[in-house]
């Protein structure tokens, strides 16, 4: 399998889930749990449709913009580290490399993120090493949206309104996908509301319409 990454192009659905199985090869035999796994592909497919040659849309190349899987903003963040490790910014599998340093330093994750972001709630309150090994015992959605508010961060608006679609693909992660680590080509996923695109632009259409793109890059 190789990661599938034409540049600033939203993928497919079977363009996702090839990418999405790449991620879980990454992470299994690990600490991450197959929950913990689907909640990150789930907000990586709205982030930027698994593609990590992704560029916030509208912004281009800018480096203050946001950048890959999981939209690093500014993209300064991310490539730096990648540079400073020999390894070459663009791949995905630098950018999961990026993940597990992230876990490990706990850093990009702020606990409780809804309290600290926005001032609401008490909800979310752990590490992101706790996330990994779902040390709350969450379901698939909630530790969706435990990502999506302490990782991520969108604006109030935007998150509210994307995240029955991370919790949908991220679902769809949980069911399809080959968790052995090998891939096999059992399927699509779903994006936003559950709407299955059949094309970039399509799947662009729905990240529209359901208001994904409100927000994108506030982290």
């Amino acid at each position: 399998m190789a990661w599938i990454a034409p540049n600033d192009t939203f993928l497919t659905n079977d363009q996702q889930m090839n990418n999405a199985q790449l991620v879980a090869n990454h992470f299994v035999n690990t600490d991450w749990t197959k929950e913990s796994l689907s909640a990150l592909i789930g907000n990586m497919a709205h982030e930027s449709s698994l593609n990590p040659a992704m560029h916030e849309l509208g912004y281009g190349d800018s480096p203050s913009r946001g950048y890959g899987l999981v939209q690093w903003t500014p993209m300064t963040k991310y490539t730096t580290w990648a540079q400073s490790q020999g390894l070459d910014y663009t791949s995905g599998d630098s950018q999961l490399a990026r993940i597990d340093y992230e876990v490990s330093n706990n850093i990009q994750w702020v606990a409780n993120g809804l309290q600290v972001r926005y001032g609401m709630g008490n909800k979310y309150n752990f590490s992101f090493a706790d996330f990994r090994k779902n040390a709350p015992s969450l379901s698939v959605n909630d530790l969706t949206e435990a990502f999506m508010w302490n990782y991520e961060g969108p604006s109030y608006g935007a998150g509210l309104n994307s995240l029955s679609g991370r919790q949908s693909f991220a679902n769809q992660a949980y069911t399809s996908l080959n968790w052995s680590g090998t891939y096999s080509n059992g399927g699509g996923g779903v994006t936003d509301g559950g709407v299955p695109p059949t094309s970039s632009t399509d799947a662009l259409i729905v990240m529209l319409v359901s208001g994904a793109l409100n927000g994108w890059g506030n982290k």
